[in-house]
């Protein structure tokens, strides 16, 4: 398989106004077609599919109970001045604690799950929804999703990666990234694969992203969507943390950080796709958007995706370099 690690970066993305849902919306367009996971009800084992053979279909992550959610964390929130959009927000055992940022219904969620015995400190347009079954079940979920993608056999071990590049893989497939961690300053990593790719990022260690200029993050090219990529923070401490003016950090993708202290902290910064994490902190104009959620595809068109892991892809070498950590 072909694993290009190189530093000519794409840096046309344009920052993202966070208050500016339209301007979002063009961002998710330049991006691709999108696809969004849908709460599917199945077990997280098979939470996990793979769209059908053909490379003009776009992969899915399923996150069953734990998906169709802009936030899902366990704990009491953080946050100030940050906007979140696409989906509802879902606070397991813990309060709701938002102040400041945009108040309309185009900002912001409208409406919170919360655990009975908790609090909505969010805007005025949020409608409050106790209901601890519905909680239990997603945090199960994407609890157990975590612990399966974590135990998948890489495709591919990158170490620590503290310089930016491209993960470039030319072929169709399904791509297990073993990571320790991520440091970038001022700098994007892409990930670029055909339409119809999955990537799988398995993060012992931390994700720190910092600096404001515009294009930075962790991008991606080629037919990749957000809805194919997933960041799963496997460390019990592990934590995505973002800084820099006008959130020039951005995200593409879902992340999961389900450690029992494991958080994502931005400040600020943009995540394109849905963020659960069992704390969540965020300030200075921060930005959670998931994209549209569009028809579920027939059963038959789905194959397991844990079942085609181990399918070797022909036709590519692995080709890496690393800068030396810093």
């Amino acid at each position: 398989m072909q694993c290009a690690l190189n530093t000519n970066q794409d840096k046309d993305l344009t920052s993202i106004n966070q208050m500016n849902a339209k301007f979002v919306s063009t961002l998710w367009a330049r991006n691709g077609s999108v696809r969004k996971s849908t709460v599917m009800g199945f077990a997280a084992a098979a939470a996990l599919t793979l769209l059908g053979a053909s490379s003009s279909q776009a992969s899915v992550i399923d996150l069953g109970a734990a998906g169709g959610y802009s936030i899902l964390t366990y704990n009491s929130s953080n946050v100030s001045d940050s906007a979140f959009q696409g989906g509802p927000i879902g606070v397991v055992n813990g309060n709701w604690t938002q102040s400041g940022g945009g108040q309309t219904n185009t900002q912001q969620a409208t409406t919170v799950f919360l655990s009975p015995g908790h609090t909505n400190g969010g805007p005025s347009v949020e409608t409050t929804v106790f209901d601890a079954a519905k909680l239990n079940a997603s945090w199960s979920a994407a609890t157990a999703l975590s612990s399966t993608l974590a135990a998948l056999a890489p495709t591919d071990t990158l170490g620590a990666i503290s310089s930016g590049g491209t993960i470039s893989k030319s072929t169709v497939g399904t791509y297990v990234l073993s990571i320790s961690s991520i440091n970038l300053n001022q700098s994007a990593l892409t990930l670029s694969a055909p339409a119809g790719s999955t990537f799988v990022l398995n993060i012992s260690g931390n994700v720190t992203l910092n600096g404001g200029s515009a294009g930075n993050g962790i991008l991606l090219a080629g037919g990749l969507t957000s809805s194919n990529v997933i960041y799963n923070l496997t460390g019990a401490n592990s934590n995505i943390t973002t800084s820099g003016g006008g959130n020039a950090q951005q995200i593409f993708g879902t992340v999961l950080a389900t450690g029992a202290n494991a958080s994502v902290n931005l400040h600020p910064g943009a995540v394109l796709g849905e963020v659960i994490a069992t704390t969540f902190t965020s300030s200075s104009g921060a930005l959670v958007s998931v994209p549209p959620m569009t028809s579920v595809p027939e059963p038959s068109s789905f194959l397991p995706l844990v079942g085609v892991l181990g399918m070797v892809v022909g036709g590519s070498t692995i080709r890496r370099r690393l800068a030396a950590a810093a």
